[in-house]
């Protein structure tokens, strides 16, 4: 009798791998708990509209398109979302800070990849019992690397957790747990400027870090194609992207790719080392120059300053900072007057306004560089671009009542335009 108990006992205990899931959820299958997770999804969501910070996701659009979005609005299942766009660039972070704007989209839950479902559970502001229950669904839903992550992370905050994790984890991922447990592999999104953490055998480790080897050498061939040879302001080649951010996409390189094949080679490392440096060369020569563009603005050489600041920006064509003094430069050469109805030099307006079009380019919410851009415009004489850009003013302050005084003020300016321009 006694060894049928005991043989009961065993046939009824919980494997291993789930007293992570029965801790946090005592009576329930995985399958239950994915299930009441998923149905939760909404009211979760629901919650998230009053916190400053809304969840945002990457959706593709096509093969070649991916928007970057904010959470706006949910009902039952269908939620909407904003496209972000670059608000302001934060020297500090070395990154743009994001703000919505323009265009909305509207996906079932069901549709939004788990990978990003998965990106709105942290562990410094989520509970583990949150976290185990997003790993199941995550599990149910064939992407166990988005739980590995979620849990590692977990792992991290809660060491007393680490065992059951790594119990979970082999059972999912078909391991075998190896005697002092999983080890940590440090991941690093490039392009989203993330850290992140895995727990893996060594063996999938090895594995893991030989799949990525291919990107590593894909984004090597992207940092060496800066040249390095030219001196600052005359290279052939620069980066398609501020130099400040280059700067620090080269240096993040270093974390997605430490165990790669790739990094791992020291021409390999020296190349990337000269990049760097050639790089941090070309800001402090900008530093340096821009003083003497300054000084020629201080001194009323606007045409001048003008050349000074376009040397600067051939040799960093996407900082913004550069683009808006070049413009004013120009703008401030072209001597515009008469409400812009005039100007002594019309070729310098239109510099102007072309260069206030590439800072919308980047910032596309700024109103105010629309009617610096029509100002020029129509000061070079091309008034249909000078209208377009007013116009656009007025469309977006139409009808809404929660205009700030800047916005006031630039739909007022759009106005006048306009009626000078008829």
């Amino acid at each position: 009798m006694r060894t049928l108990c005991l043989l009961t006992l065993l046939l009824f205990a919980a494997p291993g791998f789930a007293q992570l899931v029965e801790a946090h959820f005592p009576d329930k299958t995985e399958a239950q708990v994915a299930a009441d997770f998923e149905a939760g999804l909404p009211a979760f969501l629901d919650a998230r509209l009053k916190e400053p910070l809304k969840p945002r996701i990457y959706m593709p659009l096509s093969r070649s398109e991916t928007v970057y979005m904010q959470f706006t609005a949910i009902d039952n299942d269908s939620t909407t979302w904003q496209t972000l766009v670059r608000a302001v660039w934060s020297e500090q972070q070395v990154d743009y800070a994001w703000d919505v704007h323009g265009k909305t989209y509207s996906y079932k839950l069901k549709d939004i990849p788990t990978s990003e479902v998965a990106g709105w559970y942290r562990s410094r502001v989520r509970t583990p019992a949150e976290l185990v229950s997003l790993a199941c669904w995550l599990a149910g839903r064939n992407d166990l690397m988005s739980a590995n992550a979620r849990l590692a992370q977990l792992a991290e905050a809660k060491p007393e957790l680490k065992a059951d994790i790594d119990k979970w984890l082999c059972a999912k991922h078909g391991w075998s747990l190896p005697s002092e447990g999983l080890i940590v592999v440090v991941t690093h999104d490039l392009a989203r400027n993330e850290d992140g953490r895995l727990l893996m055998t060594k063996e999938a480790a090895d594995a893991h870090h030989k799949a990525l080897d291919k990107q590593a050498r894909d984004d090597f061939k992207v940092i060496t194609k800066f040249d390095v040879k030219g001196k600052p302001g005359a290279r052939r080649t620069r980066p398609e992207m501020r130099l400040a951010l280059f700067e620090s996409w080269c240096k993040r390189y270093a974390i997605r790719y430490a165990n790669t094949a790739t990094f791992a080679n020291k021409r390999n490392k020296e190349e990337i080392d000269a990049v760097i440096a050639a790089v941090q060369a070309d800001m402090v020569w900008i530093k340096d120059e821009g003083f003497k563009a300054e000084r020629l603005g201080i001194d009323a050489k606007w045409a001048e300053a003008a050349r000074a600041y376009e040397l600067l920006l051939r040799a960093d064509p996407y900082n913004t900072s550069l683009i808006e003094a070049t413009a004013q430069a120009w703008h401030k050469a072209a001597d515009v007057s008469d409400l812009g109805r005039k100007a002594e030099d019309k070729a310098a307006a239109a510099r102007a306004g072309a260069l206030y079009e590439e800072l919308l380019a980047i910032y596309p919410r700024a109103m105010g560089y629309h009617n610096h851009a029509g100002l020029n415009f129509l000061a070079a004489g091309e008034t249909r671009k000078a209208k377009a850009h007013h116009t656009e003013v007025m469309r977006r302050t139409d009808n809404r009542a929660d205009l700030s005084d800047s916005d006031k003020q630039n739909r007022e300016y759009a106005e006048k335009q306009l009626e000078l321009i008829k």
